[in-house]
């Protein structure tokens, strides 16, 4: 026996070798369309082993976030933070080198404002950072300037959820909008369930039962850290 035979008898046939074997058998239009469902279910399942392999591959990349903006007070300088376009600009080649991709959705009524960043693979799977705030009214802005800066604070954290990137603690620099705990803590959980059912062992480190305290930064980190843990458990 070759090794070309060897090799297609020990590899699985794919949905789609089944339909084709169904078509010429003259099964049924039922049988064709259960078919089908595992055939779209088989791809979804390709393209999210496919978007982690490239997330992966995008976080062992040397990305170092400068943080260029600085913020004073009483005329003196107190840390320095990046800016969204400095963000932006510096994970951009990285992210078109291994196909992925990033939007923003925004929903703003009277009382609160969320914006999710959707983070996309080329083969079709996308992965959703969703968080919630109030408008920020500090410095005296006015409404729409409030709700500007929230949406840019609120664009800002999810994509650095959303891909795990590390700004260092100086980020989080208390000028945050409020944010929901209730919603980020859900969203945590959510990334939590996933690692758990692949990594039992890491429930008692990751469980946020055990966290002395539970702040928008601190889940914040969290949610980072969990999609990087993510990623490695499903590539």
């Amino acid at each position: 026996m070759s090794d070309t035979q060897a090799t297609q008898q020990l590899t699985a046939p794919t949905p789609s070798d089944l339909i084709a074997q169904a078509i010429e058998k003259g099964l049924d239009v039922q049988a064709l369309e259960k078919l089908m469902d595992l055939q779209e279910r088989w791809n979804a399942n390709q393209a999210r082993k496919l978007f982690f392999e490239a997330f992966t591959a995008f976080q062992s990349e040397p990305i170092d976030i400068r943080k260029t903006k600085a913020v004073e007070f009483n005329q003196k300088v107190q840390y320095h933070y990046a800016p969204l376009a400095d963000i932006t600009r510096q994970i951009g080649k990285a992210l078109k080198d291994h196909d992925l991709s990033y939007r923003w959705e925004i929903q703003d009524n009277e009382k609160e404002i969320k914006v999710t960043c959707l983070v996309s693979h080329i083969a079709g799977h996308t992965e959703r950072t969703t968080m919630t705030a109030t408008p920020d009214t500090s410095g005296s802005k006015n409404a729409i300037q409030a709700r500007g800066s929230a949406i840019e604070y609120l664009k800002r954290y999810t994509l650095i959820g959303a891909l795990g990137i590390s700004t260092a603690d100086s980020d989080i620099d208390g000028r945050l909008p409020d944010l929901d705990v209730d919603k980020l803590h859900k969203q945590y959980m959510d990334l939590f369930n996933q690692i758990v059912q692949k990594d039992p062992d890491k429930r008692s480190l990751m469980d946020p039962d055990n966290w002395k305290e539970r702040t928008p930064e601190i889940y914040l980190k969290a949610i980072g850290k969990a999609r990087q843990i993510l990623a490695k458990l499903v590539s």
